[in-house]
Formats: structure tokens, C-alpha cells, sequence
């Protein structure tokens, strides 16, 4: 049985956690790239083009808090400890610092933005295949 779409548990926030878990067991600095919008609470200074980098390495961060909607920690920017508040919706990308080539990117989700809000990509229609598998009765 499975959960409607409405009361669907999110698979983003899930993936973004587990590829900073395997960082982490793997000796990896995670990073994530947020889109920054006016509900990211990021120092401003240093957001570029609209993006922010951010380390998630458990070194660098303190009290993290990492839910289902929202990553909440603390991180220093030069000596200035500052209170992060980053949407799950607004994380475009997590990677290991040493090898971004295995990192896991994501689209964009503005605020109030919902999986039925979101254009639908058309499906790509496969031409059929011959199958290799019987039927055994």
C-alpha cells in the first residue's frame, strides 16, 4: 500500500542527508549549493549569483537540526558565528568537496512551489523491444 501523493514523505531531504552521511563515513566534506530566495537565511555577503556554497561538514557546522523542510544549523563566516536557515526545496545540489563529480544535483523549488505546481516533463515515448523473457506455465 502506498501513501498518497499528498501525505507522501519528501525523497529529496533523504538524499541530501545520505550523501552527506556517505561523505562523512568516506573522510568527504559535504557541500550543498542553495538557491538563495527570501525565506534562506544565509549571509547575504556571500551569496553569488543567487547561490550560496556551503559546507556541511559536521567540523564546520554546530547544532545542526536537519528535517524533512529544512536544514537549521550554525556555521562561522570569519569569526562571526551566524544561524542558518536553508529550505530543503532550495538546495540545488550536495557533493564531496574532494570529488564533486559524485555529487547529486536538484531542481530548483521556488517558495510555495508543490510537485503539482511544477511543469510536468512530457513522457519520452520508447519504441517497443522484442522481450527476451517467457512465460512458463
Amino acid at each position: 500500500m502506498t501513501a498518497p501523493e499528498a501525505e507522501q514523505i519528501p525523497f529529496k531531504p533523504y538524499m541530501v542527508r545520505a550523501v552527506i552521511d556517505w561523505c562523512e563515513d568516506s573522510g568527504y566534506r559535504p557541500y550543498v549549493v542553495v538557491q538563495v530566495d527570501d525565506e534562506t537565511v544565509v549571509p547575504r555577503e556571500f551569496v553569488r549569483d543567487g547561490k550560496i556554497t556551503l559546507s556541511l561538514f559536521s567540523e564546520a557546522i554546530h547544532n545542526p537540526d536537519f528535517r524533512n523542510d529544512a536544514f537549521d544549523f550554525a556555521a562561522r563566516f570569519g569569526e562571526v558565528s551566524r544561524n542558518l536557515h536553508i529550505p530543503v526545496r532550495s538546495i540545488v545540489a550536495v557533493f564531496p568537496a574532494e570529488h564533486p563529480e559524485l555529487g547529486m544535483g536538484f531542481p530548483y523549488e521556488g517558495p510555495g512551489a508543490s510537485s503539482e505546481e511544477l511543469p510536468e516533463e512530457k513522457p519520452k515515448v520508447q519504441p517497443k523491444r522484442a522481450s527476451f523473457i517467457q512465460k512458463v506455465k
